[in-house]
């Protein structure tokens, strides 16, 4: 069987921060939310950040820092309070959990049966984490939900959990993707809560658009992802343990792979359902050839970030607005309402009037 390491992995991914993307930044909201309970203990707090040479004005304005200085920082947060939640939890996820669901999984042989143990291993540490996963029509959708018993803990500590959900779908994502050793291409990521850094920080982190104020939280991908190998052999966790699971909030993919170009212009464009290759190409200075053999080389092409543009697009079109089935159709491109309706069925596993009522009853 093929092996990997955890440092293999970030080269293979270009995740390795000494090879790519060194200068990633990421928002001073997300420092302050990771400082947890002792965001209320001024002395602690100041001390932690001046031992990680990050300024104090984090705390009081706005502005962008080295990722690595987040994922560090993590690990000493987690370790003074023996909480990898940081105080998100009502039931401490004391240090030492992730590495410990991470042997859990030792055994298992695909991704489905990680995710499933997974969701085991929560449940046993406390009532509070509900995850589910769920398979309809081309789509695997994991859902991270997380109930504390009492909001009293919270409450008191001055957290709430939308930055812990954040913290386990980063880790949950880059987990999954060095077992299998390819990259987890997310369909689309959905938040319970408000965005409390731009939307382009957040999609930089998963490179996939993200939507907020949802009735879930749910990580989307292919359903055939989940038929996928473990690679990574046992002899090879020690090299992920000794610095998981901070080591995944420290580490990004490039935000201006070809890839992720063509999403946003097609995400941004009024008629994408119209936009051909070889204007695409020629909006990036490419020739369609040199587009098509950069996207390929990112293991996508134009056609595959075309359809998930017009997934997307469905999906909000239904969730956020009155407009007909049929106006929906012809404006993402189909010719006819019926086979709108057969592709949203196979990809969804209902068809776009379930999706609509399912969705506002929720």
């Amino acid at each position: 069987m093929k092996t990997v390491s955890f440092e293999q992995y970030l080269n293979n991914n270009n995740l390795n921060n000494n090879k790519v993307n060194n200068s990633h930044l990421v928002p001073y909201s997300f420092i302050r939310r990771q400082l947890g309970s002792l965001i209320r203990e001024p002395e602690q707090a100041l001390e932690l950040l001046a031992q990680h040479d990050i300024p104090a004005s984090v705390l009081t304005s706005e502005g962008y820092i080295e990722s690595e200085k987040l994922g560090n920082l993590a690990n000493s947060v987690w370790r003074q309070l023996d909480d990898e939640s940081a105080g998100a939890s009502a039931k401490k996820l004391h240090v030492g959990s992730f590495k410990m669901l991470c042997h859990a999984c030792s055994d298992c042989k695909t991704l489905r049966s990680v995710i499933h143990r997974t969701m085991t291993f929560f449940r046993l540490l406390s009532d509070e984490y509900r995850f589910a996963l769920e398979v309809k029509g081309e789509e695997a959708i994991f859902i991270l939900r997380h109930r504390p018993e009492t909001q009293t803990t919270q409450e008191k500590a001055g957290v709430n959990n939308d930055y812990f959900i954040l913290c386990l779908a980063i880790v949950f994502i880059r987990w999954f993707a060095w077992l299998i050793d390819q990259q987890l291409k997310l369909e689309r990521v959905e938040f319970e809560f408000s965005p409390f850094a731009a939307q382009q920080d957040f999609e930089a982190i998963f490179q996939s658009k993200v939507d907020f104020s949802q009735t879930d939280n749910r990580l989307v991908f292919a359903a055939s992802m989940l038929n996928q190998a473990v690679v990574a052999e046992q002899e090879k966790l020690p090299s992920l343990l000794i610095s998981a699971p901070f080591c995944f909030l420290s580490h990004y993919q490039q935000q201006n792979s070809t890839a992720e170009q063509v999403r946003k212009i097609l995400s941004q464009s009024e008629d994408f359902s119209r936009m051909k290759l070889a204007d695409l190409a020629a909006r990036l200075h490419f020739s369609p050839a040199t587009l098509t053999r950069k996207l390929k080389a990112e293991n996508t092409s134009f056609m595959d970030i075309k359809d998930r543009t017009r997934k997307h697009k469905a999906l909000t079109l239904l969730r956020t607005t009155e407009q007909p089935v049929t106006s929906i159709s012809y404006e993402l491109g189909f010719s006819e309402a019926s086979a709108f309706t057969r592709a949203f069925k196979k990809w969804t596993g209902e068809n776009p009037l379930e999706y609509r009522n399912s969705y506002r009853n929720s």
